[in-house]
């Protein structure tokens, strides 16, 4: 049986002021398959799916819904041909409740005397969540109250339902597209499972789904084929039975994944000097007797799952949480700080989990960023100094490689790759001796995080200097760490020593873990 071309975009072209994102760009969809896109950031992947869901117009070009010509305005009229997007940066409303973020600009159905029956609207929604496997969530409650899994997987569950629902008569026998930027980035693995679960529904009712992640395991486990991206061109579309994770990196940047990839070979010993120690920490109902030491050039891997105690560990270390009893030294001297603010003056600094909200200021441009966290080091007799900060800004521009290689740039006109480039300048440029990563390559393409390895080998080998690592893997944290401490329930149940051509399997750390 023939498969139904449902979307085609031929010689897709998409020009910026000095940068070409997109050139000559074929892509076909039929109905019922799933599409992995890859690629480095600034490959073009979001551009093109920005073009495809309405948010964007192509230079040049065209597009096709079931052999009609396609050219949506914006996301609206993307919803009515049947073209859904989740995208990378959240689009639920935070000071709305769940059922209002689900039905925004579809509450006509709910309105009779210009008044809303939101108990059928809530009903509704919590029905579909339910279905989606979502069940901790109150459709009444505003969505600033949940964490940024919960709101992914609720913006999953919108997109999906305002797409597939559409009541168009005159699309009722065709199917729907749905796009995925990036949606399992903030979601654990349970979460995740259940994700795939609804896209293999979606597949099997003949819809069809654009999925993109830099995890290039997830992309080859729901992918029917994967599409490669390479400096704004597509390199080529590969079945499943083609690929594996070594030939897909291999294609997107041009070499081969090795052993080398997190950098082992510039790992080196830990100092016998002791920067931090951490004795019998607790926190009431979360940890307890937590204690460690973290020596000179130490890179400290945490793993746990989700609920083990290292995330409340890690924002006591840096002032976010105190803690309820035990006690911390950094250089053999007392240490409670009561602010991030206060850690930062004592030598500790973090680069967050959730960069977007926590780690940049969007609205400002790079050189901004950069100087955040030292602006001391730009003061002129109690004026910042702006020749100053631009000139610190461009050499760490160059030293990370940071493009575009222009310091007056916004930080929202930056991938995510280089968006968390500059939060590394940042850190660096701060002096801070002590450096927290959580998950510091989530959301970035395999090239980045090659280039994130490389500079937190750099980092840790300055003198005095050591890191704590929560890594967006398990593997990254095994193949970065010098020690390994694994944590469950709030306590420690494990201390692994990960010497180069010693590292613990996989196996090893999980059996303590779970």
């Amino acid at each position: 049986m023939n498969k139904v071309l449902m979307f085609s975009c031929k010689n897709i072209e998409m020009k910026f002021p000095g940068t070409v994102a997109l050139q000559g760009v074929d892509l076909d969809i039929y109905e019922g398959e799933i599409i992995g896109l890859v690629g480095e950031n600034g490959a073009g992947k979001s551009t093109l799916l920005k073009i495809i869901a309405g948010g964007q117009k192509q230079t040049n070009g065209e597009m096709q819904m079931y052999g009609e010509t396609y050219a949506p305005q914006n996301s609206k009229e993307a919803n009515q041909n049947r073209v859904g997007m989740v995208y990378q940066e959240q689009s639920l409303i935070p000071n709305l409740t769940i059922g209002q973020n689900v039905f925004l600009g579809r509450e006509k159905q709910y309105s009779r005397f210009k008044l809303i029956n939101y108990k059928k609207m809530y009903d509704d929604t919590s029905k579909m969540l339910v279905g989606m496997g979502i069940k901790k969530v109150k459709p009444n409650s505003r969505v600033y109250n949940y964490d940024f899994a919960i709101r992914q997987m609720v913006d999953i569950a919108k997109v999906i339902n305002t797409t597939a629902s559409n009541p168009e008569k005159s699309l009722s026998t065709k199917k729907a597209l749905f796009i995925f930027d990036e949606p399992t980035t903030v979601l654990n693995s349970d979460e995740i499972n259940k994700l795939f679960e609804e896209l293999r529904k979606l597949k099997e009712l003949g819809h069809s789904i654009v999925f993109v992640s830099h995890r290039l395991q997830e992309v080859i486990g729901i992918s029917d084929k994967v599409c490669v991206f390479k400096d704004g061109h597509k390199v080529g579309m590969y079945s499943r039975e083609e690929i594996t994770e070594d030939f897909l990196y291999e294609k997107m940047v041009g070499r081969t994944s090795s052993g080398e990839y997190y950098k082992e070979n510039k790992q080196i010993k830990s100092g016998e000097n002791v920067i931090f120690e951490a004795k019998n920490i607790g926190l009431f109902g979360r940890l307890k007797d937590i204690s460690f030491k973290l020596h000179e050039h130490e890179v400290l891997g945490i793993c746990g799952v989700v609920g083990s105690g290292k995330e409340e560990l890690c924002d006591i270390i840096i002032g976010i949480e105190p803690f309820s009893s035990g006690e911390m030294r950094v250089n053999n001297m007392p240490y409670n700080p009561m602010s991030p603010n206060q850690a930062i003056k004592a030598g500790v600094i973090c680069v967050p989990k959730e960069r977007n909200e926590d780690g940049i200021l969007k609205n400002l441009n790079v050189y901004e960023n950069i100087t955040l966290s030292s602006l001391n080091k730009t003061t002129r007799h109690g004026l910042i100094s702006r020749a100053s900060q631009i000139k610190i800004s461009k050499n760490w521009i160059k030293e990370l490689n940071i493009k575009p290689d222009n310091c007056l740039a916004e930080l929202s006109s930056l991938s995510g790759g280089n968006a968390q480039k500059v939060v590394f300048a940042r850190v660096l440029n701060s002096d801070a001796n002590i450096i927290i990563l959580n998950h510091p390559t989530r959301g970035i393409d395999v090239g980045a995080k090659e280039d994130i390895y490389q500079f937190i080998r750099d980092a840790v080998n300055r003198p005095k200097t050591a890191i704590i690592l929560l890594g967006d893997t398990l593997d990254e944290c095994i193949g970065l760490s010098s020690e390994i401490l694994v944590m469950k329930d709030g306590v420690i149940t494990k201390y692994f020593v990960c010497d180069v051509g010693k590292k613990p399997e996989q196996l090893e750390i999980v059996k303590y873990m779970m």
